[in-house]
């Protein structure tokens, strides 16, 4: 054995597993052909030579070959008649079933792979044995591969995170889409798009749309969303009830800007409550609302509600996203601002942490990423990731009023088409139209499921997808259903 010298140039790396261990990385093992000169005869030399596997200049020199490249007439007169020959497995870290492409990473230089790029560097790591005499030994050869099982841990469920981004894949050509646990705040499922294949970065770097960012923690203007957290500190400060009655014209004037509501066409909403408004997202109430409420209260609630900074402080992508500075706020930019437009921006993460704190009976918690470290030793290093203390945001019964606003939303608002399609469960969340100013438009929707008892947090995000009841609220929905019926419920 102490004879024995092994040879390889392959570095093996940690890996990347879902909640239940799952690999996310599509790893798969090609099989190689290695040529040891040396151990042929002249006339095989000559053979492989004439078939361009050696050439004349370095034909003494060890090679390896995808066993793919090499013709099957070559590979049968050779593999096991001749001790020059031999196949062996070679690990390749990325597949094309890898999962959460965005969040994962890649090479040290992005993502989990980044982040945690300390744990998961390894050893270099032999493939081919050789024995005393420089004889390559193949049975052991054959074997040397092996599966990892050291490396990063995560909340993600990859049966989860396979339903989101098969969806994705259908109806969202660029966006993202976060899942998260509506009771442990463990992110479930965490897809950005357009997708990139991590074993051909190089077709991707200079890709059409960015492929290669994660749209997840970036931040976008939010539009109607934001209504949620102008919702919340109303009640909270008791400044409305869902019962109060408001007067929609279809535009309303702010410091000299005039601001239409999606009513403008029709006349404006009428006479309308407070519910009905955020059923309906009416951008006059809202802003009466926010006018009501002020610069300071609004600003506060938003950093309450966990904007402005970062959710994780693990992704070094993640962004923080953007509060304005209260100083920076005039009464002009108060109307765009209680619907969630101009100079304000979030992001899909911060999105679910919304609806994470409403579901949560107003506490707010930090969102978990990651379960478990396991270095290359074996050694556990952090069995979870532990969660701070929760802090409370708004009271109880200002969150029970709120869950009754979302509901309306989808039960006769502009969030029909998040409804479940059979009625098996009920589903609340809001929809957000944000203007860019150049007649596009972000669409998004944040919801939970079932309305009553939440167990399952879904944001969804398309990049200038147009219309949040249109395009968004349906992707909801559709992964809301195969979700709820994953488990046979």
């Amino acid at each position: 054995m102490a004879q024995w010298r092994g040879v390889s140039g392959e570095v093996t790396r940690g890996g990347i597993f879902d909640r239940n261990g799952e690999s996310l990385l599509g790893s798969y093992e090609e099989k190689y052909v290695y040529i040891s000169p040396k151990w042929l005869k002249d006339t095989e030399i000559e053979f492989l030579q004439k078939n361009n596997v050696l050439t004349k200049t370095n034909s003494d020199e060890p090679k390896s070959i995808k066993l793919s490249d090499i013709n099957l007439e070559i590979t049968k007169k050779f593999i096991g008649k001749t001790p020059g020959i031999f196949i062996y497995s070679k690990k390749m870290r990325y597949g094309s079933s890898a999962l959460a492409t965005h969040l994962v990473g890649y090479n040290g230089k992005a993502g989990i792979e980044k982040a945690f790029n300390q744990i998961l560097e390894g050893d270099k790591k032999a493939n081919i044995f050789f024995d005393g005499l420089g004889q390559p030994i193949p049975g052991i050869s054959k074997d040397a591969s092996g599966e990892e099982k050291w490396g990063v841990y995560l909340t993600i469920d990859s049966k989860i995170q396979s339903i989101v981004e098969r969806i994705m894949d259908q109806s969202v050509k660029k966006g993202a889409v976060v899942v998260m646990d509506a009771d442990s705040g463990e992110i479930l499922a965490m897809a950005s798009r357009p997708n990139y294949k991590q074993y051909e970065l190089e077709k991707y770097i200079k890709g059409e749309d960015s492929p290669l960012i994660n749209r997840a923690v970036q931040a976008y203007i939010p539009g109607s969303i934001f209504k949620i957290v102008v919702l919340s500190a109303a009640l909270e400060e008791k400044i409305a009830t869902l019962d109060d009655e408001f007067f929609c014209t279809g535009s309303i004037e702010v410091g000299g800007n005039v601001i239409r509501c999606s009513s403008y066409e029709k006349g404006g909403h009428g006479r309308i409550t407070l519910k009905e408004a955020f059923a309906h997202s009416c951008n006059s109430v809202f802003i009466e609302l926010g006018i009501k409420l002020g610069k300071e209260r609004i600003l506060e609630y938003a950093e309450k509600f966990g904007l402005g900074k970062t959710v994780l402080d693990i992704l070094p992508e993640e962004k923080p996203g953007y509060i304005p500075p209260y100083k920076n706020v005039y009464y002009a930019d108060l109307g765009n601002l209680s619907i969630g437009q101009g100079n304000l921006q979030i992001t899909p993460l911060q999105a679910a942490q919304i609806m994470f704190i409403i579901a949560n009976d107003g506490l707010r918690k930090p969102p978990l990423l990651v379960k478990k470290v396991v270095d290359k030793d074996g050694v556990v290093k952090q069995l979870e990731f532990k969660e701070k203390e929760a802090e409370r945001i708004i009271s109880s019964d200002t969150v029970r009023k709120v869950r009754e606003a979302l509901e309306a939303v989808v039960d006769y608002g502009s969030g029909l088409f998040a409804a479940p399609s059979e009625d098996v469960f009920k589903a609340a969340g809001k929809t957000g139209t944000a203007e860019l100013g150049d007649g596009t438009n972000h669409a998004w929707f944040v919801g939970y499921f079932p309305a009553d008892n939440p167990r399952y947090i879904i944001a969804v995000f398309i990049e200038k997808g147009q219309s949040g009841p249109l395009k968004a609220a349906p992707v909801f929905r559709k992964i809301a259903e195969e979700i709820y019926f994953l488990n046979g419920k």
